[in-house]
């Protein structure tokens, strides 16, 4: 029968063996990158580049932590629908936020939306840590359902 010191010496190199094979794997697994796919919609038609008078900026909130601030100007009242998705990296894992639906911008000037980095549950939220560089894809659709998209990337 093992002594307490020897059961207490196997458990201790047991967590340590499971703690150095953790740090190993995320260390030589690459990061995958999101690559936005555009070009197509879902009913196969070819999305363009959005309007050069639109402008889309990505900011770093100067009033809330762990929130930037996506803006759309220079709608023009010429767009009725916005759809965005922003990826991010946080401590090594691919984060993101998607606006969900279509929203409905039809008339407006522009569109502005705070977009919180981190995850929330039962009114608890959490933030993700070390996020530095953002990637964004705006899909706006006019009233003829004619589809534009922005993508880019914005440094914090």
């Amino acid at each position: 029968m093992m002594g307490k010191k020897t059961k207490l010496i196997v458990s201790g190199l047991i967590i340590l063996l499971v703690i150095t094979g953790v740090a190993v794997f995320r260390t030589v697994m690459p990061v995958k990158k999101v690559e936005p796919v555009a070009q197509e919609s879902e009913d196969n038609s070819v999305i363009s580049e959005i309007d050069p008078s639109i402008s889309v900026a990505v900011k770093e909130s100067t009033v809330k932590d762990n929130t930037v601030n996506l803006t759309v100007s220079g709608l023009a009242g010429k767009m009725a629908t916005i759809e965005y998705d922003l990826s991010y990296e946080s401590q090594g894992l691919i984060q993101g936020v998607t606006g969900g639906k279509p929203i409905d911008i039809a008339g407006q000037d522009g569109f502005d939306r705070e977009i919180y980095l981190g995850t929330c549950s039962r009114n608890v939220c959490k933030p993700h840590a070390g996020v530095s560089r953002v990637s964004i894809v705006v899909k706006l659709t006019d009233p003829n359902g004619k589809r534009s998209q922005f993508t880019g990337d914005f440094d914090l």
